[in-house]
């Protein structure tokens, strides 16, 4: 298996490959506690979760079945109770982490997944779709509602709906605004400053939308709140099949199956606290770029570096290609990761930067040192 960089004089090393836990697809991978890098969690479509020490390469404590076989775990979001994980099926659970790995000398590494907290489980508002779930990294996660192209927003605590972003569209017009978009395909928070709180999803129609949350928690318990259109556009030829916000809210990610990586900024006014949407870039897709099974382009994956600077993306044919994220940089292409031999699933930085970890249909996982911060 080859290995290669471009655009760099010194090539990053190979990459530390954790393998011998997982039995089928690596379906995510997450770091988290947001202030450790010491371990991280990946998890399979067998529903299997498994912590892995970064320092050691080594798994820590017995993998925890999250979720049935039939279903698998479609992702891992941190939430403010812990880990929160999502099937296939639609299910939400949510989990203690038995302890917070910061990585200090002698500090026990956080184990696979701790407790499930039952009242907190929600089997339903969520659809049985690919679109996986967001977290704002504390009260609040987000997904696909049902069938109609809806996202619900929903309390962690308790799985409470506190607001809807409705289906969009429907019309038989011409107009980008009349068009139908189809299914939620992805969504992400977009950490807030002093705007309104905002999640971005990509659409089954290749269309983005940013849009204001207008969350109702507490009151009335049979309240929910309507989430309102911001910016809209067809950013993809295809389907969007994921999206991630930058950590300083000033920007975003999204890739398709159209094999292209879309980069946007938010100006933020701070005195009407309004937005303004723009691309600034579209990373056009790679003729080889291509999956063996699908014979197309494809992004599967996108994670965007704590410190804004650069950004992973996953793809269809096995590679991770890392490129400039600044929106005042050229944009260039840095890496292109090469190890696995299927589709890499996702793809995450560890919160100190030290690391990008990859996760594939090969049932492998692995740890990239490049680029540290």
């Amino acid at each position: 298996r080859a290995f290669s960089m471009q655009s760099t004089p010194n090539p990053a090393p190979a990459p530390h490959v954790l393998r011998g836990a997982h039995a089928t697809d690596v379906t995510c991978a997450l770091f988290a506690s947001p202030s450790s890098s010491r371990a991280v969690h990946t998890a399979d479509a067998d529903g299997v979760v498994v912590a892995w020490d970064v320092r050691t390469r080594r798994m820590v404590g017995a993998p925890t079945r999250a979720h049935g076989a039939s279903s698998g775990v479609l992702s891992m979001r941190s939430v403010a109770r812990g880990v929160a994980t999502q099937g296939r099926d639609g299910s939400v659970k949510f989990w203690a982490l038995p302890g917070d790995g910061d990585g200090g000398d002698g500090e026990a590494v956080a184990a696979a997944l701790g407790t499930e907290d039952v009242d907190a489980r929600v089997s339903a508002g969520a659809s049985r779709s690919f679109c996986r779930l967001a977290s704002d990294g504390g009260e609040y996660v987000a997904c696909a509602g049902a069938a109609d192209g809806s996202i619900v927003v929903m309390r962690a605590s308790d799985g409470k709906i506190v607001c809807v972003a409705p289906a969009v569209g429907g019309g038989d017009g011409d107009k980008d605004e009349d068009a139908k978009v189809g299914m939620a395909t992805c969504v992400a928070f977009v950490p807030s400053r002093k705007t309104t709180p905002m999640v971005f999803a990509g659409y089954e129609d290749g269309s983005v939308i940013l849009w204001a949350l207008d969350i109702i928690d507490g009151g009335n318990p049979a309240s929910t709140g309507l989430a309102r259109v911001m910016w809209r556009a067809r950013a993809h030829a295809e389907t969007v099949l994921c999206a991630s916000a930058d950590a300083s809210g000033t920007g975003a990610m999204s890739g398709g199956a159209d094999g292209a990586a879309v980069r946007y900024a938010f100006d933020v006014d701070d005195d009407t606290h309004g937005v303004a949407v723009r691309i600034v870039r579209t990373h056009a897709p790679y003729a080889n770029v291509v999956s063996s099974a699908m014979k197309q382009p494809g992004v599967s994956a996108v994670a965007i570096r704590a410190d804004d600077k650069i950004v992973a993306c996953g793809c269809w044919d096995g590679k991770v290609r890392v490129f400039e994220y600044k929106a005042k940089s050229k944009g260039r292409l840095l890496a292109v990761l090469k190890y696995h031999e299927d589709v890499v699933t996702d793809v995450a930085f560890a919160p100190d930067g030290s690391v990008l970890v990859s996760a594939a249909r090969d049932g492998l996982v692995c740890l990239w040192p490049i680029f540290p911060q």
